[in-house]
């Protein structure tokens, strides 16, 4: 009897030295670091949401939940004109209003998790520093931030070896610029996931055995048609996280079409073919509601320019639309000046440490496998174009070139593994303090973002405690003009048209489309410069200056009764004492 126990004992130290158990203990470590390092970055900085888009977004997926449709309680009166437009210039509907800016991705992957869980109430005052609803996006984030990072193992051990795997993973974990882009609570992590994912399939897809040649290539379709499909899937649903991850579909396209498989830009159109049948849906209900396959997406190109300077033009309720050539020079003009100030800033990179210099120089250096010199090659036009589109919509866009980060890391730490090979150090010591100097300026940029004092709250303008009061004197079926309309629309649940860009946008909301009960002013609007911004009668809130500063309130104005909050920060207006 004692031989057989023997036996299995010898088995499974041998399994947990060397064998499965082995790759399950380095499993479960690998997860734990994960969740320590997501932990450590949330409650370090994490202190409420701060970014337009996320609030905006998780509305978005709160409506998904409760009732099934992609509308919205975060309306731009740029909306209203395009629906109205659409409907011959008859009044449009504000509540359950469709939204015309999103894809619906990340709203329906938060939107399950809502029902899973139960959607977080609103309109309801609460004492906590933090809205409890603001952490399921960022968790939901961290969670495929964890998973892309599997990803990144991959990509590294399929294009090099396991070494620039292992290492390539973990310095993805400690990037401060990965945790960044996850803490906004946004669609970055679930982005991240679908275009590393994509990239891996098609990387899988186009890799040939050892020794064997395009014109020796044998073996079932399967083999290269299931990675094929998994890619395209991939990448329409990272196309319809965000629109701008066509720099994906690029880098696979180019990707497919330049491998040494047999007919490869044969496979690269059907991939292509594949990823525009899977967006076809949602592209036809946005040409059906708006008229657009992306809605108002590209309208976004000309906000920001000289023709319609910050948001004028989300804030037009008749916006003066130029001619195609005038727009066209007026997007090249915000191009010019948004590249200029993109360099100054490293392209959202400058914070990322050692290994953006591995990445430049590696590309002085032919990698064996093909796969590997291929990869970077198609990396650089998609990069470009990512570049190019963020210089046209704004900074915000610029936070797309994360995804390509991890790609950076892999070959940054490829490059400087040859490097180490070819200096040969008689001491192993000095290979093993060399990598672990380049890990830790890797993560010094992180270390530095979580050191204390603590991120501050998010007012101004973002105080949830002030807007689940305000949203308590609106009834659920009024209606809100404000500055923060996302916000009010999460935190308040009450839909919200943000503040038209003159009084007379007003009325004809008021007068036509919806009556409004209240308008909410917050430090966005009334911190802008003085004279410039307000009290001259060429600025852009002129007219708003008048009525909430100098007193100069129309006679047929409708909301007659006024209250200041938070000292002189902010101001209600209603049509009767609401409070």
């Amino acid at each position: 009897m004692a031989l057989p126990f023997e036996s299995n004992v010898q088995n499974l130290v041998y399994q947990m030295d060397a064998g499965s158990g082995r790759r399950v203990i380095q499993g479960v470590l690998f997860v734990l670091f994960a969740a320590a390092m997501a932990a450590l970055f949330t409650f370090s900085t994490f202190q409420g949401l701060t970014d337009p888009r996320a609030m905006e977004e998780a509305q978005l997926a709160r409506n998904m939940a409760l009732h099934g449709r992609m509308t919205t309680q975060c309306i731009r009166p740029l909306s209203v004109w395009r629906l109205a437009e659409r409907a011959q210039d008859a009044a449009v509907p504000i509540q359950d209003h469709p939204d015309l800016l999103h894809p619906p991705v990340w709203p329906a992957v938060l939107a399950g998790a809502f029902r899973l869980l139960g959607p977080p109430k609103t309109g309801v005052p609460t004492t906590a520093m933090v809205y409890g609803g603001d952490y399921l996006p960022v968790v939901i984030n961290h969670v495929f931030t964890v998973l892309a990072a599997l990803w990144v193992w991959l990509l590294g051990m399929k294009l090099f070896d396991r070494r620039v795997g292992a290492l390539s993973a973990s310095a993805y974990l400690i990037s401060e610029l990965i945790w960044r882009q996850s803490a906004l609570g946004s669609h970055w992590g679930l982005l991240m996931f679908f275009s590393l994912g994509a990239v891996y399939a098609a990387v899988q897809a186009i890799m040939l055995p050892p020794g064997v040649g395009p014109q020796q290539e044998q073996g079932p379709a399967w083999r290269w048609l299931v990675p094929l499909v998994l890619s395209a899937f991939l990448t329409a649903a990272a196309f319809l996280t965000r629109y701008a991850a066509g720099g994906i579909a690029l880098l696979v396209f180019l990707l497919l079409g330049t491998s040494r498989r047999r007919h490869p830009w044969t496979k690269a159109f059907l991939y292509l073919a594949l990823v525009a049948l899977i967006t076809v849906p949602w592209l036809a209900r946005n040409i059906a509601v708006a008229g657009s396959p992306f809605g108002l997406a590209f309208h976004e190109w000309l906000a920001g320019t000289y023709l319609f300077p910050e948001d004028e033009l989300a804030r037009s309720i008749r916006p003066d639309m130029p001619d195609v050539g005038a727009a066209l020079h007026a997007v090249q003009v915000k191009m010019a000046g948004n590249l200029r100030k993109f360099v100054s800033t490293g392209f959202g990179w400058g914070g990322t440490g050692i290994l953006w210099g591995l990445f430049a120089a590696m590309f002085f250096h032919r990698f064996v496998r093909p796969a590997s010199r291929t990869l970077r090659w198609c990396l650089l036009p998609a990069l470009v174009l990512t570049g190019l589109v963020a210089s046209a919509t704004g900074e915000e866009s610029l936070r797309m070139l994360a995804v390509y980060w991890p790609l950076a890391i892999v070959y940054g730490w490829a490059y400087f593994m040859v490097l180490l090979d070819r200096l040969q150090f008689e001491a192993r010591f000095f290979a093993t303090a060399a990598i672990s100097a380049v890990m830790f300026l890797s993560g010094l940029p992180l270390l530095l973002h979580v050191l204390p004092p603590r991120t501050g709250l998010p007012y101004p303008p973002y105080f949830h405690r002030y807007i689940g009061w305000i949203s308590t004197m609106v009834e659920p079926s009024e209606c809100v003009v404000t500055d923060i309309p996302w916000a009010m629309a999460w935190y308040g649940g009450r839909t919200s048209i943000l503040l038209p860009k003159d009084i007379d946008g007003f009325y004809e909301i008021d007068g036509k489309h919806q009556k409004i009960a209240m308008a909410y002013f917050t430090t966005v609007t009334r911190d802008k410069p003085w004279v410039r911004g307000l009290s001259d009668p060429s600025a852009p809130e002129h007219s708003w200056y008048q009525v909430f500063a100098a007193g100069k309130v129309p006679g047929n104005f409708p909301l007659t009764h006024g209250r200041f909050i938070a000292g002189n920060d902010q101001l209600l207006l209603a049509d009767r004492p609401r409070w």
